[in-house]
């Protein structure tokens, strides 16, 4: 069973294939009206670096290294973000869920929850992933907190790990949910959907 060529649904969120010849200007207008959310992105550099990230989209997904997808409203189909799958391997039965950022009124809400369960969900349930990971920018508190809630264990700090294109030297930190870890971790997200509103968590 493939990780690709799917779309996972619930009541808060759609995720639906990227396809960057159309979502790529929703990557550009989310840019310039939210800077500030792009503020530790990995990508952000001189230029248009808007460009670039959508071109390396396009390259990995080629690649087969990752699949993207649109985070967009199930009511009426308005773009809230973009999240992914990185680097399966279907020996090691592992992959990354990552390149993940939302537009400022999706932020704090239901989605994210709503998203990592559908994608982990689907990685654990029906692709048989016997471990999930997380990188984050060890700078970015708020997501290393977001990834701790949804009951990943921080795995440790990897210093001097990436050179960033605007020259950044970045440690990331390293998380990861197992399969044997999944049952409670998978309640535990059901709980905080099941209790979400439409706009909060």
């Amino acid at each position: 069973m493939s990780l690709g060529n799917v779309t996972l649904e619930n009541r808060f969120v759609r995720l639906r294939p990227f396809l960057p010849e159309t979502d790529g200007a929703e990557l550009y207008a989310l840019a310039e009206r939210a800077p500030d959310i792009f503020r530790l992105w990995s990508f952000r550099g001189p230029g248009d670096w808007v460009g670039g990230w959508i071109e390396s989209i396009r390259k990995r997904t080629e690649e087969g290294s990752m699949i993207a997808f649109a985070v967009v409203r199930p009511e009426d189909g308005a773009f809230q973000g973009i999240t992914s799958f990185l680097d399966p391997s279907e020996v090691n039965k592992s992959v990354e869920v990552g390149m993940t950022c939302y537009a400022p009124e999706a932020q704090g809400t239901a989605v994210n929850p709503s998203a990592k369960r559908l994608l982990m969900g689907h990685a654990f349930e029906v692709w048989g992933a016997r471990r999930v990971q997380y990188q984050v920018d060890n700078r970015n508190e708020r997501s290393k907190a977001a990834v701790l809630k949804l009951g990943a264990r921080l795995e440790g700090v990897l210093r001097n790990h990436r050179t960033l294109p605007d020259g950044f030297v970045r440690d990331t930190a390293f998380f990861s949910i197992l399969d044997t870890e999944w049952p409670p971790a998978r309640a535990r997200l059901d709980e905080r959907i099941a209790a979400a509103q439409t706009v909060s968590v």
